[in-house]
């Protein structure tokens, strides 16, 4: 990107790793919005030169491209790239997305209407392929969003409310609007780029929660999450994503609990390890051969948490 844009009302953020399967279907969506064209900008992150289709885009109005050479992860991706977003509220956007045509415009309408809204999230709908997008028709007062368990993770639910904007404890990464003068109040940073991926948002919404904003959903800003398995691939690498993010949520806990509150709430959160993984986002029943699975590697993630901890305060 030649240089940072000059000020608008919102920059939505793509950030795409192997993202040639989606990046056309999610611009295409982002350009046909309600929201006037001139209102917004489109940067797409090219986190590690492997969405090689980006390069189409660079003639495209206000679409602007930043190329990372090497994957600085979904934290750090997100990170280095917000000093040159434009607008002062900024929309985080996955790359396996498909965004209704007023989403844009009624993210900017609830935060317009709520000044003391901090975060606005988009109501995440859950399909597995195109098609499916035609079978949920006009979802009338409907919202997908995350409730966050008492045993320290987030679960997606889909239900019914009245309300156009919901008050949550929890905001995903995906869909994420934020108003850009809230980051000198946590940090002067959104996520921690320690965690590479996963989790990054549940240690954004603590710290959120320390501040005096407030995180919504909002009900009629729908996007459409094309979400593939999330344990796909060998057996090898299903541990080892397993293992990462279940050390990533302790990380976030004891990074921001202190070593004697996250002593406390340590048993709940790794019962809760198995429990998400026994119910994955979007599924309807409870897998129990995944839930023993993960408890016998529990002993495995605490030790993986107890080593990323000593070297992180080298």
């Amino acid at each position: 990107m030649e240089k940072c844009l000059k000020k608008l009302r919102l920059s939505v953020i793509v950030l795409l790793y192997k993202g040639n399967r989606w990046i056309d279907t999610c611009v295409r969506s982002l350009e046909n919005q309600s929201l006037g064209r001139e209102s917004y900008e489109i940067i797409l992150v090219d986190n590690g030169g492997f969405t090689t289709l980006v390069r189409d885009y660079r003639q495209r109005n206000g679409v602007h491209i930043i190329t990372f050479p090497v994957n600085c992860g979904f934290a750090g991706g997100y990170n280095k790239a917000i000093p040159c977003a434009g607008g002062e509220i900024i929309l985080l956007m996955n790359q396996d997305v498909m965004v209704h045509y007023n989403c844009l415009e009624e993210i900017i309408g609830a935060f317009d209407s709520h000044p003391e809204a901090g975060v606005v999230s988009a109501s995440m709908l859950m399909v597995s392929e195109k098609k499916a997008i035609d079978s949920y028709g006009f979802v009338d007062h409907m919202a997908g969003y995350y409730t966050l368990s008492r045993f320290g993770y987030a679960s997606y639910r889909m239900a019914k409310c009245e309300d156009d904007l919901i008050p949550v404890e929890f905001v995903s990464g995906n869909a994420l609007g934020f108003r850009k003068i809230i980051l000198p109040e946590i940090g002067n940073r959104l996520f921690d780029s320690y965690l590479v991926s996963y989790a990054e948002d549940l240690d954004l919404s603590i710290r959120l929660a320390t501040t005096d904003w407030k995180m919504y959903v909002c009900r009629k800003a729908i996007v459409y999450h094309f979400r593939d398995e999330a344990f796909s691939g060998k057996a090898i690498d299903k541990v080892r994503k397993l293992i990462h993010i279940s050390s990533n949520r302790l990380l976030v806990y004891y990074n921001n609990l202190g070593a004697i509150g996250f002593l406390k709430k340590l048993p709940s959160l790794l019962i809760g390890i198995p429990l998400k993984v026994g119910r994955l986002d979007g599924e309807a029943n409870f897998n129990s051969q995944r839930f023993i699975y993960a408890c016998a590697l529990l002993p495995l993630i605490l030790l993986y948490f107890i080593k990323r901890q000593l070297k992180r305060n080298r």
